[in-house]
């Protein structure tokens, strides 16, 4: 192994390495720039071409290229001499453990180098994501890559003897003898990183509009959607650096966010932020802004999120965007700057909820939103405190808002999704289409089991803390008919003549559909929320 590491720093140019992080500055016969590894007002991070090494005067930190990217990736010294020596096709062997989880990496990590070697040979989707607003630097941090052919990509795990354990990660599927097929084939593919700064995963962005737009790798032993947040790994120093994280819901925004200078933004893949991403972000930050788009959906996604910040004592800044508009589109349109009031303007959630009911913002709903989320506090004497000062202020007996909180036996509680029953296909959609088509319904007409009864009635409360994964990630093509044909299975059985004396349940939902797409509010819903 000391060898191949020999030859590998040999092969490297530090200026060239560091330069693809960092903006350096030549002064002499060597480069300085700010140190990224400590707060630095005045450039003291200096960088020897003739030595190959770095140096920071301020901090002390040093060493060689692989150094810095070990640093700098959150990487072990080993696994950033594979990173170096993929980036650059420089073939050495290096392997840090022999175990079936680190073969399963070490094969993910070679095929993400396949990608990327594919990405930069392809103009075509370097110039689609030009157009996106990705830079070169952007394409080689996030490790980019492309999948042109299911062939190229056996050939070369037979290369590497990989093909059966990759083909265990579910990410090439066998589609006759001999012949494999690339879950990713035609799409840009992101390597997904764990905070380790290893591959443990891909997502892929279609590009020829004939597919879901995203697909993610399958749940495999390396790969739990749940436990892994997007860009984690780049941003892991910067999180710590400032004391909080920002969070956003795509691909695309981590990469243009940490492009223009945001980079302690991560995003969950293709799933709702839940209870693991609130403990991963826990061990790093104090406070979390939600960046999330300014629509109805986005702000769901906040109210999904906040319960699960609060338990693990975090402070929340919910910051919703322009409507129609994702972090993303806002730099393309109006600049970072625009992003940057955004973010500067967020207000800590119950101090913002405060100052609505101060000023008599819809005062009633502000106070019933201000006791749901302060039941999920994890210090408890704080939460009971700020209840009496809503109290001074509002002149409503405590006992009376105590009366509103959230069952603190619920929140407590520790949620065992895996434990309980799975819902049916048809509880899941009508969980979904509850949720995304707002129909006013009597649920006393619906035969539903406790547990569904019990995520339906919050869903209707706007309080999604009790839906469970499987519906919040739940895809379905024709809501609206899948949810009608829901709707016939739940409904309890209705005399013949009653029936026939009322339209059918077909044309009942589709005008509803018609009549209330795009603004409809149940009853107790209806009233607009700024941030939530």
């Amino acid at each position: 192994m000391s060898s191949d590491l020999e030859d590998l720093r040999r092969e490297l140019d530090i200026v060239e390495v560091i330069s693809e992080y960092l903006n350096l500055e030549r002064v002499g016969s060597s480069y300085r720039t700010n140190c990224p590894f400590h707060p630095d007002r005045t450039p003291s991070f200096y960088v020897s071409p003739s030595r190959q090494i770095f140096k920071c005067f301020g901090c002390g930190v040093g060493g060689d290229a692989i150094r810095f990217v070990s640093l700098y990736e959150n990487v072990s010294y080993g696994q950033a001499a594979l990173i170096l020596a993929r980036r650059y096709g420089i073939k050495v062997r290096i392997r840090e453990e022999s175990s079936e989880k680190q073969k399963i990496i070490e094969v993910l990590e070679e095929v993400a180098g396949f990608y990327h070697r594919k990405i930069r040979q392809s103009s075509e989707v370097l110039e689609y994501l030009k157009e996106r607003g990705i830079d070169t630097s952007t394409v080689r941090r996030f490790s980019l890559g492309y999948s042109t052919s299911s062939e190229e990509l056996v050939r070369f795990l037979k290369e590497i003897e990989g093909l059966e354990v990759y083909e265990r990660t579910g990410n090439v599927a066998k589609v006759g003898e001999g012949k494999y097929r690339d879950l990713f084939l035609g799409r840009l593919v992101i390597p997904v990183k764990d905070e380790k700064g290893r591959v443990v995963g891909f997502g892929g962005r279609d590009l020829k509009g004939d597919g879901p737009k995203y697909i993610n790798s399958p749940e495999s032993e390396v790969f739990k959607k749940r436990k892994v947040l997007f860009g984690l790994s780049e941003s892991i120093g910067y999180m710590k650096d400032l004391g909080y994280a920002i969070v956003v819901e795509g691909y695309f925004d981590v990469m243009r966010m940490h492009q223009e200078g945001f980079r302690n933004t991560v995003a969950p893949l293709g799933t709702s932020f839940g209870e693991d991403h609130a403990k991963i972000l826990s061990r790093f930050v104090k406070r979390v802004y939600l960046l999330f788009d300014g629509d109805e959906a986005g702000r769901r996604a906040v109210r999904v999120a906040v319960p699960y910040l609060l338990k693990e004592g975090l402070e929340v800044y919910p910051a919703l965007l322009p409507e129609g508009l994702d972090p993303e589109e806002l730099i393309r349109k109006e600049g970072k700057e625009a992003l940057r009031r955004v973010l500067g303007s967020a207000m800590e959630l119950f101090e913002g909820l405060m100052a609505d009911i101060k000023e008599g913002k819809e005062p009633e709903a502000r106070i019933k939103d201000f006791m749901y989320f302060i039941s999920f506090m994890k210090d408890e004497i704080r939460a009971y405190t700020m209840v009496s000062d809503l109290s001074r202020i509002t002149r409503i007996p405590q006992e009376v808002l105590l009366s509103q909180m959230y069952p603190r036996e619920r929140v407590l509680r520790d949620n065992g999704e895996d434990e309980l029953p799975k819902l049916s296909w048809t509880e899941r959609v009508f969980l979904k289409g509850l949720m995304e088509l707002k129909p006013e319904l009597n649920l006393e007409e619906l035969n539903l089991s406790p547990r569904v009864r019990e995520i339906a009635e919050s869903i209707l409360k706007e309080e999604f803390y009790e839906v469970p994964e499987e519906v919040m990630s739940l895809k379905v093509e024709r809501l609206e008919e899948g949810f009608e044909e829901a709707l016939r299975r739940l409904r309890i059985d209705i005399p013949e003549e009653e029936i026939s004396e009322a339209k059918s349940l077909r044309e009942t939902v589709r005008e509803w559909v018609r009549t209330h797409r795009g603004g409809f509010r149940p009853l107790a819903l209806r009233r607009k929320r700024r941030w939530a």
